[in-house]
């Protein structure tokens, strides 16, 4: 259980608002910007629906009083999707318009396989009435070719992630290897096809080819990292003017969320301790 706390603490900001916004300033001092996450996820009550809602909320007014460089992340089986879309829709609608309001950018979050499709649904119809939002899309999933291709079309922008959770081998790359193979595809064809993206990964080798690639593409980059994960890659790409971003997650839901992180995937496990030791 020690080794549980202490894990929690690396990666989670707090339990309440005022402590990702203490560490979004932490980052943001150190040259980093922020995207605060409230925890929560597979919410099936109406009232706990809107009581995230009402959360995010106050969490953008929070951002724009202490003028805090930071966006949020929202993850949509927080916000209604497991009882009804167009609840869901409504929900996401609420929080994207105050944020457009305080020109805070908001994330989509990408869950599992499940919800991929209308995450993607519903992000498209928020970038078109509002603008201000951007989606991620998951390299291990054999599909994410084609979404990247439809949202680039529509003119979104994309977080591109490796993937953390576990899928069934029909529809996910399996090996680490393809995992990663996928994703530099992806990315090669992001850079050709979209104004500006995010590279959200600790894989240096992906890190560095992005850094080579846009030597010539000479793209609006940003590279995001779990908050707590490789610091000093972080420091380095700072120092050298690249744009970094630390995902920062709160709240009191920190035992659930920490314990499907560990069980999601093997990898994760040399990902925590890579993060404690910063190795």
């Amino acid at each position: 259980m020690s080794f549980l706390i202490r894990f929690v603490r690396h990666w989670i900001a707090g339990e309440t608002p005022g402590d990702a916004i203490a560490s979004a300033k932490k980052k943001n001092r150190a040259g980093l910007g922020a995207i605060i996450n409230f925890l929560g996820e597979h919410v099936r009550d109406k009232i706990e629906a809107q009581e995230n809602v009402e959360k995010n909320i106050k969490l953008l007014s929070d951002i724009e009083k202490e003028k805090v460089n930071a966006s949020i992340s929202l993850k949509l089986t927080s916000l209604g999707l497991l009882i009804d879309k167009r609840l869901c829709l409504s929900n996401v609608e609420k929080i994207a318009s105050v944020a457009s309001s305080k020109n805070i950018f908001v994330w989509i979050d990408m869950e599992n396989s499940p919800y991929t499709e209308d995450t993607i649904d519903i992000y498209l119809d928020i970038f078109t009435k509002f603008g201000n939002a951007g989606i991620a899309i998951q390299a291990n999933l054999k599909r994410s070719e084609n979404d990247v291709r439809r949202i680039t079309a529509e003119g979104g922008m994309i977080r591109l992630v490796k993937g953390a959770y576990s899928e069934k081998k029909d529809i996910a790359f399996f090996r680490r290897s393809e995992v990663t193979k996928n994703f530099s595809k992806l990315m090669g064809f992001l850079f050709y096809k979209s104004a500006s993206f995010a590279i959200a990964t600790h894989d240096e080798q992906l890190i560095n080819e992005a850094i080579e690639v846009n030597k010539v593409h000479k793209k609006r980059l940003e590279f995001q990292m779990l908050m707590g994960v490789r610091e000093e890659l972080k420091r380095q790409l700072v120092s050298k003017g690249f744009n970094v971003v630390d995902y920062i997650p709160y709240g009191n839901r920190w035992l659930p969320y920490t314990i499907r992180r560990l069980s999601e995937r093997k990898s994760n496990i040399l990902l925590i301790m890579r993060s404690i030791f910063d190795i």
